[in-house]
C-alpha cells in the first residue's frame, strides 16, 4: 500500500466526518415529563378517579410492527403491550356514543342516557390512565436510548481524538518517513521488515477509519429510533389531552354527573388527608430520609424539576470522576455504586403509574406490576439503610392500612453522594440494615403490603432526600 493511497484515505474519511461533525446526542427536553401529575383538570378537578391499570394488554395505534421491534431490540422494553387496552377502550366509546345518539333530553329517558353518561367518563378514565402508562413507559425508553447515544457519542469522540493523534505523529515524522525509511535499510531482508512494518501501520489506520464510520452509523440509526420514539409521545400525549378536555365536558354535561363527581372529590380529599398525614409522620420519623416540601400537584412537580436539575449536575460529575479512574486502570469496588440505576424488576417490563398527581394526591415513585413473589433486585450498589417487614396486609385495598407510611414493607438503600432507592410493597426482604449490596443482588420479592391495590413494585430515586422520577434515570437494557 504505498504513501498516496493511504493520504487518500485519510482525506476522504476527514471529508466524510466533517460533514457530520454537528451530530451530538442532547437529552429529550423535561417537558416531556408528563405523568399522572398532568390528570389534574384546568379547573382544579381530579377526573382521574378510577384505579389505575396494572398488567396491560398491548400497545396504541397500529404502529408499524418493525417501528415496535426496534424499540424493543433497542431498550429490551415491549411498549407494545398498551394498544390492545386502547383499542378496546375507543372501540366502546364508539358503542357508548352510538347508543347516546339515540336517546333525547325527554324525562322518559334520561335515566339510561345518565347511565350511558357515567359508562362513557368510566371508559376515558380507564383511558387516561393507559395512556399515563403508555407515555411513562416512552419516557423510559427514550431516555435509556438517549443515555446509550451519549455514550456512543462519547465513544466516537474518543476515537476521532486518538485519530488525531495519529495524523499529528505522521505530520511532525514528514511526509517522506516512508521513503526515507526504506533508503536508509542496509539489506534486503532489512527492506522486507520495513516494508511489512509500513503494511502493518496503514492497515491499523484502516482499522480505525473502518471502526469510525461503524460507530457513525450506529450513532444513526440509533437517533432514528429516539426520534420515532419521541414522535409516538407527543402523538400519545396529544390524545391524552383531548380525552381529558372530552372528559371535562362530560362532568359538564349534566347536573348528575357534576354531583357525582363533587361526591368522589369529597371521598378522595378526606382519602389523601388521612394518608398525606400519615405520610408526613412516616418522612419525619426517618430523621431526614425522605424529604417533601410542596404541597399540590404543580408544587410538588417543581419541586421534582429541581432536584432533578441539581442530581443530573451531581451525577455528571461522579460519572466523570469514575471514568476517569476506570481510563487510570483502576476498578470499582464490589459494593461501589456506578450511579447508572438498573431496572430491578428484570422480565417484568410493563409501567401502571408515574411520578405525579394520581387519584387527588401525589404519587411520588414508578410503580412496575408483575406475579405475587417475583424476585426484586438492586438497582444500584449500596448499603441498606432501613427495612420494614411488619405488614401483614398483602392484598389489594383502596387505602391505606397504615403500615411503613403506606409502603407497607420496604426496603430502604443507601448509594453514597445523597442517592438513595426505596422499594416498596414487598411480600418480602431478604436483606438485614447494615448489609452491603451490589446491583442486582436480590432484596426482596413482590407483594401488596401497605397502600396497594394489587401486587407491583413500587421504586423511588431520591436525591437529599427529594424524589426523582426514576422514568429519567433507570436504564431497560441493564
Amino acid at each position: 500500500m504505498n504513501r498516496l493511497y493511504s493520504l487518500k484515505r485519510i482525506l476522504t474519511f476527514i471529508i466524510a466526518f466533517a460533514v457530520t461533525a454537528g451530530i451530538a446526542g442532547s437529552s429529550y427536553n423535561s417537558s416531556l415529563k408528563i405523568t399522572s401529575a398532568d390528570t389534574e383538570s384546568s379547573q382544579g378537578e381530579d377526573y382521574s378517579y378510577t384505579e389505575s391499570v396494572a398488567d396491560g394488554g398491548q400497545q396504541s395505534d397500529e404502529q408499524t410492527e418493525n417501528d415496535d421491534n426496534s424499540q424493543e431490540e433497542s431498550t429490551g422494553f415491549d411498549i407494545t403491550q398498551y394498544a390492545e387496552q386502547l383499542r378496546e377502550l375507543s372501540k366502546k366509546q364508539t358503542e357508548i356514543n352510538e347508543q347516546l345518539d339515540k336517546y333525547d333530553e325527554d324525562i322518559e329517558k334520561n335515566e339510561k342516557k345518565q347511565k350511558l353518561l357515567k359508562e362513557k367518563i368510566d371508559s376515558i378514565n380507564d383511558e387516561i390512565d393507559v395512556l399515563n402508562s403508555y407515555m411513562t413507559a416512552l419516557e423510559l425508553q427514550i431516555n435509556t436510548n438517549q443515555r446509550n447515544i451519549d455514550k456512543k457519542q462519547a465513544e466516537i469522540n474518543k476515537g476521532i481524538e486518538d485519530f488525531k493523534q495519529r495524523l499529528r505523529a505522521m505530520y511532525i515524522a514528514g511526509s517522506d518517513s516512508y521513503t526515507t525509511m526504506l533508503l536508509e535499510s542496509d539489506s534486503f531482508y532489512d527492506i522486507l521488515m520495513r516494508l511489512e512494518l509500513i503494511k502493518r501501520v496503514a492497515h491499523h489506520d484502516d482499522t480505525i477509519i473502518d471502526n469510525l464510520i461503524k460507530l457513525k452509523t450506529e450513532y444513526e440509526d440509533m437517533q432514528k429510533t429516539l426520534d420515532k420514539q419521541k414522535a409516538e409521545y407527543d402523538a400519545q400525549y396529544t390524545q391524552y389531552t383531548q380525552q381529558k378536555d372530552m372528559l371535562s365536558q362530560l362532568y359538564r354535561s349534566s347536573t348528575k354527573t357534576q354531583q357525582e363527581l363533587k361526591a368522589k372529590q369529597k371521598k378522595l380529599r378526606e382519602q389523601n388527608e388521612a394518608y398525606e398525614a400519615e405520610r408526613e409522620q412516616f418522612e419525619s420519623s426517618l430523621s431526614g430520609i425522605l424529604k417533601s416540601s410542596g404541597s399540590g400537584g404543580t408544587a410538588r412537580d417543581n419541586e421534582v424539576s429541581a432536584t432533578m436539575a441539581l442530581a443530573d449536575v451531581k451525577l455528571e460529575e461522579l460519572h466523570k470522576e469514575i471514568n476517569d479512574r476506570l481510563d487510570k486502570g483502576e476498578k470499582l469496588g464490589d459494593t461501589e455504586p456506578d450511579y447508572y440505576f438498573a431496572w430491578p424488576v428484570p422480565g417484568a417490563y410493563s409501567v401502571s403509574s408515574g411520578v405525579g398527581a394520581r387519584w387527588g394526591s401525589y404519587h411520588t415513585g414508578l410503580d412496575i406490576p408483575a406475579a405475587h413473589g417475583t424476585p426484586i433486585h438492586a438497582s444500584c450498589s449500596g448499603k441498606v439503610i432501613k427495612i420494614n417487614t411488619t405488614c401483614t396486609h398483602d392484598y389489594g385495598k383502596e387505602e391505606s392500612c397504615g403500615c411503613g407510611g403506606g409502603y407497607g414493607n420496604y426496603v430502604i438503600i443507601d448509594h453514597g453522594n445523597e442517592f438513595i432507592t426505596l422499594y416498596g410493597h414487598l411480600t418480602e426482604v431478604d436483606v438485614e440494615i447494615g448489609d452491603e449490596v451490589k446491583k442486582g443482588d436480590v432484596i426482596g420479592k413482590m407483594g401488596s403490603t401497605g397502600f396497594s391495590t394489587g401486587d407491583h413494585l413500587h421504586i423511588e430515586i431520591r436525591y437529599q432526600g427529594y424524589i426523582l422520577n426514576p422514568a429519567f434515570y433507570l436504564d431497560v437494557t441493564q
